[in-house]
């Protein structure tokens, strides 16, 4: 009777991990099985495996893009393949916690991130100043590469930049709490990421984009732990300071924004102007979140122009 007992309690401790994996709707780990008809390819960082996709002429100057939050390399559609056709080395990854690259068990930082740029340009053997496109979340991260690496720095393109006091739902706002909020963002953060899809574009069918992308993420083990952590430890609502730093540095900034996004609200002309005081500040009426979804020509265009001339008028004297 007593056996019987302990089997049935060890069995309970071995499979209740597995019922809270499904309960919180993650039960694929993200491996070689995962990856084999992924797209792109995989190199080895000294943290972990990395998801890269790489187009362009090898002689193009290198344009770095970091994504935002959620959604993994292929949110820069739309401006990554227009550069590339204009002669640029364009380089996508995903950050560690996202999509096919690896969830290594450590705390999601700003170092972290920086740590992961800095390894994959070696990796891939990108020796000249990189420019950097960055969306939403990505731009706190990329402003602080920049700060701390002004060598690397070619320029920085942000597009509708977190740091200005980023709206989050209540489920989002109670998963940062200590304590309870990793557990209740683990049982809850399915339906507080989806209800913020909408947000993304007026348009339709860039909803639907994001929703396919976004959904089968949080099939995969340690997505949400990586993110909530991430968003405890990026300063996506105070992270100004490291774009006035940024700005005090001899590196072209563009600003691309739409002034109806919801997700990142634009802040006032004025504080825009105060905090990227040398900035090429282009807000788009009529757009949202993703200006490259909803205007790829015409933002397109916009980067064209500041890769031509001031990041070109950089690289000449770096």
């Amino acid at each position: 009777m007593k056996l019987r007992a302990g089997l049935a309690l060890a069995g309970a401790a071995v499979a209740m991990p597995v019922l809270l994996h499904r309960k919180r709707g993650e039960t694929i780990t993200m491996d070689a099985r995962a990856r084999r008809d992924a797209p792109g390819s995989f190199v080895r960082l000294r943290r972990s495996m990395t998801h890269v996709m790489v187009d362009g002429p090898e002689s193009g100057e290198p344009i770095l893009f970091v994504q935002g939050a959620t959604l993994s390399l292929w949110v820069w559609d739309g401006l990554f393949e227009r550069l590339a056709r204009a002669g640029y080395r364009t380089i996508r990854f995903d950050r560690y916690g996202i999509d096919f690259s690896d969830r290594p068990d450590t705390g999601y930082d700003q170092a972290l991130f920086e740590e992961q740029m800095t390894d994959l340009l070696g990796v891939l053997g990108v020796d000249r100043p990189v420019t950097l496109v960055a969306l939403a979340f990505g731009g706190p991260i990329t402003a602080g590469f920049a700060v701390h690496h002004p060598e690397r720095g070619a320029g920085v393109c942000l597009v509708s930049p977190d740091g200005f006091a980023t709206p989050l739902n209540l489920g989002l706002r109670l998963s940062m709490s200590p304590g309870i909020g990793g557990p209740f963002f683990r049982l809850t953060g399915n339906r507080a990421l989806e209800s913020r899809l909408p947000g993304h574009s007026r348009d339709p069918r860039v909803v639907a984009r994001v929703q396919a992308s976004l959904l089968p993420e949080l099939r995969y083990r340690g997505f949400k732990r990586s993110l909530l952590s991430a968003l405890r430890n990026v300063p996506i609502h105070g992270a100004e300071y490291l774009y006035r730093l940024l700005d005090t540095r001899d590196i072209p900034v563009q600003v691309v924004w739409g002034r109806q996004d919801p997700i990142t609200p634009m802040p006032p002309d004025e504080v825009l102007r105060t905090v990227f005081s040398h900035a090429d500040l282009r807000p788009l009426d009529g757009v949202g979140h993703l200006p490259h979804h909803e205007r790829p020509d015409d933002t397109a265009a916009i980067t064209l122009d500041f890769l031509h001339d001031a990041v070109a008028d950089r690289r000449t004297v770096l």
